[in-house]
């Protein structure tokens, strides 16, 4: 399944880039950025690029994450081979 997770941006502008890119998954919103601080999510460089993609595994646990698309290693960090 899969959610993207706006952290720390308003819902007008999530809202904005969900109709321009069109979106057709669930975003939910982080105002306060929490949900971020809870995984203590933290760029090796502060000035990555967003979005950003992470999968969590099933233990809660932060198994992949980039700021570019890469298919195969989003795959296999989820098990998943072609």
């Amino acid at each position: 399944m899969v959610f993207g997770i706006a952290s720390r941006e308003p819902s007008n502008s999530v809202e904005q880039y969900i109709s321009h890119l069109d979106v057709t998954y669930p975003i939910l919103l982080d105002a306060d950025g929490s949900v971020q601080a809870e995984y203590q999510l933290q760029d090796a460089f502060p000035s990555a690029a967003y979005p950003k993609d992470w999968i969590v595994g099933p233990q809660s646990t932060i198994v992949y994450s980039n700021n570019g698309y890469e298919l195969d290693a989003m795959l296999s960090a989820m098990g998943i081979q072609e």
